[in-house]
């Protein structure tokens, strides 16, 4: 007897088994896309930081979240939404402020930051204690009030140094005009307290005017009266003019001009100008006595680079720094002629050298 073969599924179109593998496919698709955009919306890693939560002043907002993809910060002030993984922001008002953040558009998150302005921070800023118009030449006290204060760095104005470094210094300024006191407490250059107070010119008390008609001559004007007669010549013009004169000599303070000398400034002093001007409070000009107008004296940095001092000046400019090690070589008339200087900077709340 022949044997004959049953075939399964021989009536069915193959169009059917086109139409299961694409089913099959686009579901894998859709597995795969949820799987690799899967978070554990309990265990979200995202950071708010600043280092003063006040009105003006920058928040970072990082997210470190496993299989994050995609982020959508609301900073709760009805600004414009971000979208980026690490972001900054600053706030124009005090208050509370709920932060949202929605990861892979389906994990939301939520935190309350609260913002003050500078009035809410009591003994927060160094207050200077001083009048407002004083007179040149004239002694002035200063004071100030900070709370936990306990170093002080007193700058009046009048030159680029630190001009004292007691709480209760006392200073007599030697010119006119609008001067700018600054006070930098505990080192904290960021949060420097500047008032600015006018020196006037000392006041000139006119002399009592004299009564010609009062005032009694101890002798008659007769007597300093000329003698009557034509006037004779003095015997000492013709004699005079026969005695020899010597040349004058030369000394050594005429024949060789002095030279000025640059001011002295020490390690700490620099170090406290230069972090002036990571805080940009000063420039590259603050250091033309220092420098002697040079401003491109060679600076070695970290041991790596060598730079001109003004670009040296613009590169720390508006960033956090610490300086390590700080070494001034200068002329015989004191004018620095370079540095060798090893610093930190502050990124993502880690010191690390450039």
């Amino acid at each position: 007897m022949k044997k004959t073969k049953i075939k399964l599924f021989s009536n069915v179109d193959p169009k059917v088994y086109i139409s299961l593998g694409i089913l099959l496919i686009i579901s894998l698709i859709v597995l795969i896309y949820q799987y690799t955009r899967h978070v554990d919306c309990e265990n979200a890693k995202f950071i708010i930081h600043s280092d003063e939560f006040m009105i003006n002043r920058v928040v970072e907002f990082y997210d470190n979240t496993d299989g994050a993809k995609s982020w959508e910060w609301d900073f709760g002030d009805s600004t414009a939404i971000d979208i980026r993984q690490r972001t900054l922001h600053k706030y124009k008002k005090p208050g509370d402020y709920i932060v949202r953040l929605k990861i892979n558009g389906n994990c939301s998150h939520e935190k309350l930051i609260t913002i003050s302005s500078i009035s809410q921070q009591i003994g927060y800023l160094p207050t200077i204690i001083s009048p407002n118009v004083v007179t040149v030449g004239e002694t002035i006290n200063f004071d100030a009030a900070k709370e936990g204060g306990e170093s002080w760095e007193w700058s009046f104005g009048e030159t680029t140094r630190t001009d004292a470094l007691e709480r209760n210094p006392s200073y007599k300024f030697k010119s006119v005009g609008e001067k700018k006191i600054t006070l930098i407490v505990n080192g904290d250059v960021e949060h420097t307290a500047v008032k600015t107070i006018y020196v006037a010119p000392k006041t000139i008390r006119a002399k009592q005017n004299l009564d010609i008609k009062s005032y009694e001559f101890e002798q008659p004007h007769v007597a300093f009266s000329l003698p009557v007669g034509a006037a004779q010549k003095d015997p000492l013009v013709d004699m005079l003019q026969y005695i020899p004169v010597s040349p004058k000599s030369k000394s050594k303070k005429d024949s060789l001009a002095l030279e000025k000398k640059a001011p002295e400034i020490s390690n700490e002093q620099m170090q406290l100008l230069l972090n002036q001007v990571a805080a940009q409070l000063k420039t590259k000009d603050d250091f033309k006595d220092y420098v002697c107008g040079k401003y491109d004296i060679p600076v070695v940095v970290n041991d790596k680079k060598l730079v001109p001092f003004d670009q040296f000046c613009q590169l720390i400019a508006g960033k956090k720094i610490k300086i390590t090690a700080l070494r001034i070589n200068k002329d015989q008339k004191n004018c620095i002629q370079n540095l060798n200087i090893q610093y930190k900077v502050k990124k993502m709340m880690i010191w690390i050298k450039e």
